[in-house]
């Protein structure tokens, strides 16, 4: 039986931890100046809510850096593939 810790996030539930990254990054969260400090404390709040209801769903805590680590593997994956084309 695997660790928790070590289960892989599905592509799906990846694709979703993916999307809350983006959105909390934080040219985003303060629209890039113009959100309200409330507006960006809400959308901070509301996000980490849905972040915490996904590491429920995987059973761990997932970290944002996982999260980057795929994506640059992706990205890297990608740039390997169009080399041999």
């Amino acid at each position: 039986m695997k660790d928790k810790a070590n289960r892989i996030l599905s592509d799906t539930l990846h694709n979703k931890f993916s999307d809350l990254a983006s959105k909390l990054a934080p040219e985003n969260l303060y629209e890039d100046g113009e959100a309200s400090e409330t507006e960006v404390n809400q959308k901070l709040t509301s996000l980490t809510k849905k972040w915490r209801d996904l590491e429920y769903l995987v059973g761990r805590q997932v970290s944002e850096a996982e999260i980057l680590d795929k994506e640059y593997a992706n990205y890297i994956e990608m740039g390997k593939n169009n080399e041999k084309i």
